[in-house]
């Protein structure tokens, strides 16, 4: 029942008005009294929790007109019309301009009798209604804050129908929410990594609680996701018929998005593998050969002219991969520092060039460098040592036998560029926005050694310098990596 609200008893007879005063005593509530439709209007301006108690006519208006602006102006303030004017005609109207009751007054006052229960069935009424009012108000917030929200939330029915879908994961499953709703939750996701059904961690769920495990996303039109997702259960006395939740009239599921976790842990599994294999296979190398220059007596046909070389080209791949994990840590740090001084990048890079040619004649592929006038250059020399060894090294290591890898520079509006071209494989062109993030290795290469580290390390060390890297590739041609660097001014 609605606590606090006071009666307002409209009626310019004071006899009635006193007679019904007395008859609403037993209801236990405050009655404030009003002669005139004017006087009611001002006790109600006033503010208050009111039940209006009004007669159709008044010395001032007329009480429909009176029902009227408190219909308008107090929207939640029951009204009901007391009249001695018993006409069916009378009350519809009076309903239909807003009054919540009807009471024909008899000339000998045997309705002041129900009077007070009138007053007890609106207050009821009242409170009903208020209650249905804020429920609605929960629940539309309820719905804002789930559709608003970014994790995904959907609402089963007895039988794993989706009820409810949030815009979040909606999106997320690349659906509009009018197409998941009514469907089953099996149509989008399964067990991720397991053999289980879904229907049965649905039944399960009915009859043991709150389940949470993860899922993974089935739908062809979207994108392969991993959930981290919490089924909860609201449970009711008797299991709903032909309902696959058992006992639960309902369930909530919350879905987390944790693709890039599982992308991340894959990423540190390949790389620790990589990492691994890296460093084995030049030490290898270098003890194996090592141990042939130590024997006292070597066969001679096993010793290769090129011993030397390779000992040091394998040593030096231990060195970068160091170098790699010594320069990350910097970065990650925000300790990485340039030591900028003028130098030549012409000569820079011939040195760079001379270096690899043993390696790129190993393996049949022609390395050649075109160079021409370049202005100053002030920057890290050593820093951009590294950049040009690993952009380099790249394109030797993804170029086939037969292929072709050219170092060129050139001047672009104020910046200086080299580009360096190959005749290799190629990069996909999903792949070409995220081939600079940390341990990122494209798809096709993966058996190929590297720590997926190189580029990152490139990238950050010439944004450093207020330049930039492009990538142009086609697959199937080769890829061209610009670097641009600006010139000194």
């Amino acid at each position: 029942m609605s606590e606090g609200v006071q009666i307002l008893l409209v009626e310019d007879d004071s006899e009635k008005r006193c007679a019904a005063v007395r008859a609403l005593v037993r209801t236990g509530r405050a009655v404030i009294e009003a002669a005139t439709g004017a006087d009611a209007l001002a006790v109600l301006r006033r503010g208050g929790d009111f039940v209006v108690l009004l007669a159709l006519a008044l010395p001032d208006m007329d009480g429909r007109d009176l029902l009227a602006r408190i219909t308008a102006d107090h929207p939640d303030t029951p009204a009901v019309i007391v009249t001695g004017v018993d006409d069916v005609a009378v009350a519809i109207d009076a309903m239909q301009r807003g009054a919540w009751d009807y009471v024909v007054a008899r000339a000998d006052g045997s309705h002041l009798i129900h009077l007070s229960h009138v007053v007890a069935r609106t207050l009821e009424r009242l409170q009903l209604v208020r209650d249905r009012n804020r429920y609605r108000e929960e629940v539309e917030a309820l719905a804002i804050a789930l559709r608003g929200t970014t994790d995904g939330v959907v609402i089963l029915d007895p039988v794993g129908r989706i009820a409810f879908v949030n815009r979040a994961l909606a999106q997320a499953w690349r659906q509009p929410e009018s197409a998941i709703v009514g469907r089953h939750l099996g149509d989008f996701v399964s067990m991720h990594g397991s053999q289980v059904d879904l229907g049965d961690v649905l039944a399960a769920i009915g009859a043991r609680g709150r389940w949470s495990g993860e899922l993974s996303t089935r739908a062809v039109e979207a994108p392969e996701r991993v959930w981290d997702v919490t089924l909860t259960p609201i449970r009711c006395p008797e299991p709903a018929p032909g309902g696959l939740l058992g006992h639960a009239r309902t369930a909530v599921g919350i879905f987390r998005d944790v693709s890039e976790k599982h992308a991340l842990e894959q990423l540190r599994a390949d790389f620790l593998s990589m990492i691994t294999h890296d460093i084995k296979v030049p030490l290898t190398v270098i003890l194996g050969y090592t141990e042939m220059l130590t024997d006292p007596e070597p066969p001679p046909d096993q010793i290769p002219p090129d011993i030397l070389t390779r000992i040091r080209e394998s040593g030096e791949t231990i060195h970068a991969l160091v170098c790699n994990f010594l320069d990350l840590s910097r970065i990650e740090a925000g300790r990485m520092t340039l030591d900028r001084r003028p130098f030549d990048l012409a000569a820079m890079l011939a040195h760079a060039v001379e270096h690899y040619s043993s390696t790129a004649r190993r393996k049949g592929v022609g390395l050649a460098l075109e160079t021409g006038p370049l202005p100053p250059l002030v920057a890290d020399e050593p820093q951009l040592q590294r950049v040009v060894a690993n952009l380099l090294g790249n394109a030797i290591k993804y170029t086939e036998t037969g292929g072709r890898v050219t170092v060129s520079t050139a001047r672009e509006n104020g910046l200086v560029t080299v580009a360096f071209r190959d005749t290799g494989r190629g990069i996909p062109a999903d792949e070409i926005p995220r081939l600079f993030e940390k341990y990122r290795r494209v798809r096709e290469v993966k058996r190929t050694e590297g720590t997926g580290l190189g580029l990152f390390i490139a990238k950050t060390i010439v944004e450093a310098h207020g330049g930039d890297i492009r990538v142009d590739s086609t697959p199937g041609v080769g890829s061209t990596f610009t670097v641009l660097l600006p010139g000194a001014s």
